[in-house]
């Protein structure tokens, strides 16, 4: 107790293999599926333990996960962070159907934060995921919960022919047949980094596109080759 207020503080270090397993134990399915994770916090706030004030909300949070699978985005999206990625996911299967359809595999996911005063800020959540890497920056104010964020999004244009097809600026028949069968290397013309920004509630932010990158691209026979396999 301070100055004759109850203050409470809450540290864990929490480590598992399968994110699933943590998820179905408060009986949610979906979101982040299959991964193991490794999360760190220490949290501090005035109130006693069930009374909590969010405007005093103060500390650090640490995660990373491992390999693993986002899938069922929607109503997911308090499970995936205060930034929402099921929302940005949803925007991607808009705009680059195909690729996102079902979900979204990833290598790992990591990032940390500092809390001021109920105010989330971080500058480096980072997804590796199979279709390319994703960043993300900004606030989630956690007391009028709302969310002011930067995403950038650049595509891994070597995963195969589905990703590079989405991602030209104007997609050919399977990129000309994969240049008839690799016999000629195809230049394309694609998109080599997106840029969303996600601002509004955090349960139902708007994620609207502010920019695109583009730039050449030369279609590797090894891709045809995978591709065919």
């Amino acid at each position: 107790m301070a100055n004759g207020q109850n203050e409470t503080h809450i540290a864990f270090d929490i480590d598992g293999e399968n994110s699933s397993d943590l998820m179905g134990r408060f009986g949610i399915s979906g979101g982040v599926e299959d991964a193991s994770f490794s999360s760190y916090a220490s949290i501090q706030w005035q109130g006693a333990p069930w009374s909590m004030h969010r405007e005093t909300l103060s500390g650090e949070i640490k995660t990373e996960t491992g390999k693993g699978f986002i899938s069922n985005v929607g109503g997911a999206g308090r499970l995936l962070g205060l930034f929402s990625i099921d929302s940005i996911i949803r925007k991607m299967q808009l705009d680059f159907s195909g690729v996102f359809d079902n979900g979204l595999a990833f290598d790992y996911i990591r990032g940390s934060g500092k809390l001021d005063n109920g105010i989330f800020t971080t500058d480096d959540i980072k997804m590796k995921a199979l279709a390319g890497d994703m960043f993300i920056q900004g606030k989630a104010n956690l007391v009028d919960e709302t969310v002011d964020a930067r995403v950038r999004f650049n595509p891994d244009l070597t995963s195969g022919i589905p990703v590079l097809t989405a991602f030209a600026i104007a997609p050919p028949t399977a990129l000309y047949v994969l240049a008839i069968s690799t016999a000629l290397a195809p230049v394309v013309d694609v998109f080599t980094q997106i840029n969303y920004q996600i601002k509004g509630p955090i349960d139902a932010p708007v994620v609207s596109e502010k920019s695109r990158f583009t730039g050449e691209f030369v279609v590797p026979e090894s891709m045809g080759e995978s591709d065919s396999k």
